[in-house]
């Protein structure tokens, strides 16, 4: 799914950085990315959470998205994050984080009597139907990814008592034989990951349905990034150390140029930046951070 936050794609032109002098353009080539700030997903998540917040008292299992930055903002408006749904007072506002609740959690929730407010991203909402219909059709579901991210627990919950999660290739060895298998991944793995373990998955069933499940979105993020790596001597990624796909960026462009992960503009005068130099961003950084960080380095 495209950003909402496209923007002007190049400080250079002048566009997105109004107070940048003429001679820093030439002295200082630097390139943001289309695609940097949040995906569509998280900014109808975060602009969702703001709306109600700004009507109700209202608690989420877990961070709504994994950004520091955005979390703080939210708390200082009164988001409670708690994490299990004991810590939630019946009939009170929740929140479904962007990555997706598993469905026991959903059920003891409703029973509580609270008022749910699902954000889950759209992608991830076909995934878990695309997850139920396989299921019924009687397919054994198999998950590439995290075991311990929330977006393979909310997968795991919806797959059935025999589904297996494959996070490295000993997994892929372990795996039961089935008649029919069916295998999906977490949307923010590389597509590396996705098919050499896909591959050594394989052979475990009699029938198997092999569908790339990761985000368009990070995709197209990733393909943007690799080109702008290859004319940059670093790129900075605007994002959070906890946030699977702003990890998986940062290992993809980390091949072709230098990295600095930046989570703040805080943390610029950490890093010794080299020009050209290119500023991308995770699925969880807001655009006003990215263009913050890129006055801080023009």
């Amino acid at each position: 799914m495209p950003s909402r936050e496209q923007g002007t794609p190049a400080c250079r032109t002048g566009r997105a950085l109004d107070n940048m002098t003429t001679a820093a353009k030439k002295r200082k080539r630097m390139t943001i990315a289309r695609f940097a700030g949040f995906c569509g997903g998280v900014a109808m998540a975060v602009k969702g959470a703001e709306k109600l917040l700004s009507e109700n008292e209202v608690y989420c299992i877990g961070d709504i998205i994994h950004n520091s930055f955005v979390i703080e903002s939210l708390k200082k408006k009164g988001l409670k994050t708690v994490s299990s749904v004991e810590e939630i007072p019946p009939h009170s506002h929740m929140i479904i984080r962007a990555h997706g609740l598993p469905l026991e959690e959903i059920s003891s929730l409703t029973k509580k009597g609270c008022v749910v407010h699902d954000f889950t991203c759209p992608i991830l909402k076909k995934i878990h139907k695309d997850i139920i219909q396989l299921k019924r059709k009687g397919h054994e579901i198999a998950i590439i990814g995290n075991p311990r991210h929330a977006e393979v627990k909310a997968f795991v919950s919806r797959a059935g008592e025999k589904v297996s999660v494959i996070s490295k290739a000993l997994d892929a060895d372990a795996l039961p034989y089935a008649r029919c298998r069916a295998i999906i991944c977490q949307s923010t793995i590389s597509g590396d990951l996705f098919v050499s373990l896909a591959a050594k998955a394989l052979g475990k069933s009699a029938q198997t349905l092999v569908i790339d499940t990761i985000c368009s979105d990070a995709k197209k993020r990733r393909k943007e990034a690799v080109a702008l790596a290859k004319k940059s001597k670093m790129v900075i990624i605007v994002g959070d150390s906890k946030s699977s796909n702003t990890m998986t960026l940062s290992v993809i462009v980390g091949k072709h140029c230098a990295v600095a992960l930046i989570s703040s503009a805080d943390e610029v005068k950490k890093n010794k930046i080299r020009y050209p130099l290119a500023i991308v961003s995770g699925a969880s950084s807001p655009r006003e951070l990215v263009l913050d960080i890129a006055r801080k380095v023009c």
